[in-house]
C-alpha cells in the first residue's frame, strides 16, 4: 500500500527533527567531552522525566475540576 503524501511529509518532518536533535547532542558531546552514548542517554532520561511530569500534572489538573 503506498504512502499517502500526508504520511511522507510528516515522517519528512520527524526526520528532520531527529536530524536536528542528533546534531545538537553532538555538539554538546563535544563540548563536555563525553561520549555521544552519554549524552544521549541522559537526553532519553530527561525526556522521560519530562513526559511523566506533565502526565502527572495534567492528571492533577482534572482531579481539581
Amino acid at each position: 500500500m503506498p504512502i499517502a503524501m500526508e504520511e511522507m511529509d510528516e515522517l519528512a518532518a520527524v526526520n528532520s527533527e531527529l536530524r536536528f536533535i542528533t546534531l545538537e547532542l553532538m555538539k554538546i558531546s563535544a563540548s563536555q567531552d563525553k561520549s555521544f552514548d552519554k549524552v544521549l542517554r541522559e537526553f532519553v532520561g530527561n525526556a522521560f522525566k519530562l513526559k511523566r511530569t506533565l502526565n502527572r500534572s495534567e492528571l492533577l489538573a482534572r482531579r481539581r475540576h
